[in-house]
């Protein structure tokens, strides 16, 4: 089905969104679902500076699932980034302090979640599948006018269909230390670059013990572990626009085909031709 958008975005930029953000101080967003409604979406573009996804940290008193309708979606919470590809979704309570972005050329949804509707032991954040017909629907519920009995009762299937996703996105931790997080952005914006740990923190003007100690305490995992997380990251998001799996390797900083596909399967546990199958059967048909 076609889809209109309203267009709040960002600057354009191929690289996680990690910026520096005021997580002591979001802004705090009202309730967005009118009663006696149990859910509401809206879909955005990144086409222009303006709107909701622009407003840096927030919450809301309703939940929100943040999923893509084509390309991807950028979802920062207070401890981690995300790339959400089409079929993901990233369901996050009342409450949680976030920022949120499409991700140039692409098609971001968010739904809200009035708290009355909300599954119980949903008290957490977690990754949720979405497939095509689910999508759809939701969709079909923002644009399409119909009698309050019969949204009502698609809006309870709709969330009775949730459900996690076996392949969630890849979650990236961030640093807190801001000495540590201005080398994690450098690496997220070059995640091809072959400088070796020694070399990032001389750039940085920081020992090599500062930043492992930094990696371990912050993120719970070595430097090298982490920087696999950013790069496959990006090669999940490659994938899915189709790129042949010679040029993510290359793309991801891996001199060889057989070197990337050892990678990824580490960290996604499936193969880049295996994954590929599995977001294709979840992505929009009119990609």
């Amino acid at each position: 089905m076609s889809v209109s958008v309203v267009a709040p975005g960002r600057e354009r930029g191929a690289g996680l969104m990690t910026a520096a953000l005021r997580w002591t101080e979001p802004s705090i967003g009202g309730p967005l679902v009118d009663a006696p409604y149990l859910l509401t979406t809206a879909v955005f573009d990144g086409s222009e500076p303006t709107g909701p996804t622009a407003t840096g940290v927030h919450t809301h008193t309703d939940a929100l699932l943040v999923w893509p309708h084509t390309g991807s979606t950028t979802l920062q919470t207070r401890n981690t980034v995300r790339r959400l590809l089409p079929g993901q979704g990233a369901w996050l309570p009342p409450g949680t302090p976030h920022a949120s972005r499409p991700d140039p050329g692409s098609v971001s949804c968010y739904t809200y979640v009035t708290p009355a509707a909300i599954p119980p032991h949903w008290s957490a954040p977690r990754p949720l599948r979405l497939g095509r017909a689910l999508q759809e629907m939701l969709l079909h519920l923002d644009a399409t006018p119909m009698p309050d009995e019969r949204r009502l009762r698609t809006q309870r299937l709709v969330i009775e269909m949730l459900e996690e996703d076996p392949y969630a996105a890849i979650e990236v931790p961030v640093p807190e230390d801001p000495r540590i997080r201005a080398l994690a952005d450098d690496i997220v914006r070059a995640p091809e670059s072959d400088l070796s740990l020694e070399e990032w923190a001389s750039r940085h003007a920081l020992s090599v013990r500062t930043v492992t100690r930094a990696f371990v305490r912050d993120v719970g995992m070595p430097f090298a572990r982490w920087r696999s997380l950013v790069r496959m990251s990006l090669a999940t998001t490659l994938l899915a626009q189709d790129c042949p799996v010679n040029l993510v390797a290359h793309r991801c900083g891996y001199a060889t085909t057989s070197a990337f596909s050892a990678a990824f399967r580490r960290v996604t546990g499936t193969s880049p031709t295996a994954y590929l199958r599995e977001r294709t059967a979840l992505a929009p048909a009119d990609r």
